[in-house]
């Protein structure tokens, strides 16, 4: 069988180029041995990157490297009649490297719809069910409450053993794993699982350890600068108060923690009168100091806090200000509300519950924006139908949250549901607005919910929608030119004002919100934002 071979005579001018002639076969018989050239060249193979290299040397630059014996034996070899050894025979790796490029691209192409299953199960979970976290400062609150007619003994104490279990080992109480960072919402928990343990005389090396964390990070207290929950400069100095009429030490000079107990006074004369500059009462602000009454204590008129109280039980849907309130003030549909979610969830309370139809309405509204909404078309149909359920029914859940409630307006009617913007006539003038909750808090998030709700219009004769667009247009753009609003939020309103949907193309409008995704959460709470 005849192999490819070198022919020496043809010059090698270029690397990884060769001539070849067919070795000729041999004859039966014949033992002349066949003549070593004097110029023998040797061919190897070498494949890199996919490449066929040829690498061509000198018989005397490869015999100046062959040791002694070797280069004895080739001589020896040259003059005998054996035959010398088989030259390699060339063969083509294109077949083969063909294939493996084959099979890893369909390993790729595997792996990634794999992930992209994977993703695609942990989305139906999150539309199905929302999973909320569990919040300390919450818990600590629900810890505090006593036992009807029994004051020492805890009501829940399943509360108090999840605090004994989940301090971490720089002394906080933080949702992540790692307590690796401090922020304000960090010692406001780890401060209120302090007054926990202290209430009930339990954990004393948990204490130490909880107030030499505070002392450490005390400065953050007063820092400006750094993002704090709704009501930290109202709460933590309330509960900083009551820690140290309940005996405990902070490892803080005096003069810091009587500067801060100065604001909190100061704070508590410009809010617990209630007045505007007219003379009138502002239900918006009234509405702010029972949300933040944890803070407050004997302050409080609590009979008119719990005018604010919830069909299911609670106070603003906040486990921790309806455990404040039943600290003070017993109420058995308070006590209903806090022994359901416990019984929900166990040991650790979530900040706020029920808060189902804003979470799963605000996945939806992600869903649509990146332009992926259509593989989850049954999950967010079914989403769609328990909301307008809900707006039929006039539900706390969607009526009595500003945002929720614009929200679900316009995906609804985005999506072919039948919904009157008649609802939102508590809406139509800006006054109504300041004089909520939201409004009193100067909430950006829900100012531009109204404002996208405002253009998804049916009829020119939608005076509602109109004036919700207007004055909602007004206050963001003051709040652009006052720098009113910090982060991403100033791009999502920029983008809204700027062009409202029905002036965009979809596939664009896709490609601009996932350039700037922002998988935070936007709802801004006391100790957590989902």
């Amino acid at each position: 069988r005849p192999c490819a071979i070198v022919d020496p005579s043809q010059p090698m001018s270029n690397a990884g180029c060769s001539s070849v002639l067919p070795a000729p076969c041999r004859q039966a018989g014949h033992r002349a041995p066949l003549p070593l050239p004097a110029a023998p060249q040797f061919v190897a193979r070498f494949r890199s990157n996919r490449r066929l290299r040829v690498t061509c040397a000198s018989a005397a630059g490869h015999v100046s490297r062959i040791p002694p014996t070797e280069a004895r034996r080739v001589r020896s070899l040259a003059g005998s009649r054996h035959r010398p050894p088989p030259l390699t025979r060339i063969r083509s790796g294109t077949p083969r490297c063909a294939y493996v490029e084959k099979m890893l691209v369909a390993e790729t192409a595997s792996l990634l719809d794999v992930h992209r299953k994977d993703r695609e199960a942990r989305i139906r979970k999150q539309l199905r069910k929302v999973e909320l976290p569990p919040s300390p400062y919450d818990t600590a609150w629900v810890a505090m409450v006593p036992l009807r007619g029994s004051p020492h003994t805890p009501c829940f104490p399943q509360c108090v053993e999840w605090i004994l279990q989940n301090q971490h080992e720089n002394g906080s109480w933080d949702i992540n794993d790692f307590g690796s960072s401090a922020n304000k919402n960090v010692l406001l928990s780890t401060l209120a699982c302090v007054l926990a343990l202290e209430k009930w005389n339990l954990g004393q090396e948990h204490i130490r350890k909880g107030l030499h964390f505070i002392g450490r990070h005390f400065s953050l207290v007063m820092d400006e600068e750094i993002a704090a929950p709704t009501g930290f400069n109202m709460i933590f100095p309330g509960m900083l108060s009551l820690a140290i009429g309940a005996g405990l030490q902070f490892p803080v000079r005096q003069t810091d923690i009587d500067g801060i107990l100065h604001q909190w006074e100061m704070e508590l004369k410009r809010s617990v009168d209630g007045k505007t500059l007219a003379g009138q009462k502002s239900y918006g602000r009234e509405a702010y100091m029972a949300y933040v009454s944890e803070g407050l204590g004997n302050l409080l008129d609590w009979n008119e806090v719990m005018k604010f109280q919830r069909k299911n039980g609670s106070l603003f849907n906040s486990p921790s200000t309806t455990a404040a309130a039943l600290v003070h003030n017993y109420d058995d549909k308070a006590l209903d509300y806090l022994n359901m979610i416990v019984s929900k969830f166990g040991g650790a309370v979530p900040t706020v519950y029920p808060l189902n139809m804003h979470c799963k309405l605000s996945m939806v509204d992600s869903l649509e924006k990146i332009g992926i909404s259509r593989h989850f078309s049954s999950e967010i149909e079914g989403i769609l139908d328990m909301a307008y359920s809900f707006w039929l029914q006039r539900d706390e859940e969607i009526m009595m949250d500003v945002a929720t409630c614009a929200m679900a307006f316009r995906l609804l009617r985005m999506n072919g549901y039948d919904v009157s913007s008649d609802e939102l006539s508590h809406l139509a003038e800006a006054s109504n607005f300041h004089n909520s909750l939201q409004g009193y808090l100067s909430d950006t998030k829900s100012v531009l919910e109204l404002y996208k709700a405002s253009k998804v219009c049916v009829s020119e004769h939608e005076l509602i929608l109109d004036n919700i667009g207007n004055w909602s247009g007004s206050l963001l753009s003051e709040k652009l030119c006052s720098e009113g609003v910090q982060g991403l939020p100033i791009l999502e309103v920029e983008y809204a004002l700027k062009f409202p949907f029905y002036t965009t193309l979809e596939r664009l409008d896709h490609k601009r919100n996932i350039e700037h995704f922002d998988a935070r959460g936007s709802h801004i709470l006391k100790t957590e934002c989902l």
